[in-house]
């Protein structure tokens, strides 16, 4: 079970790609940076966080094998 605890205290970059994701369900990483603005290390980072909780999940794109596209998979609350 995801402890509410370890998502309040992400950094806001990860909290801000949480939000996106939970509106929009799957989203490449250009889209994230993108609609963010985020610097890329920032939004890679806010990813990399997100992953290590189990929250998101990476697939390949369908078109473009070298982009990934990240979904939700559980919500915290």
């Amino acid at each position: 079970m995801f402890a509410r605890r370890s998502f309040l205290a992400l950094p806001p970059s990860a909290k801000l790609v949480y939000v996106l994701l939970k509106d929009r369900r799957r989203m490449s990483r250009r889209d994230l940076i993108d609609k963010t603005f985020l610097p890329p290390r920032t939004v890679n980072y806010g990813l990399s966080r997100l992953r290590a909780l189990g929250l998101i999940r990476e697939h390949e794109h369908e078109v473009d094998a070298r982009e990934r596209v990240y979904e939700l998979v559980s919500a915290p609350m």
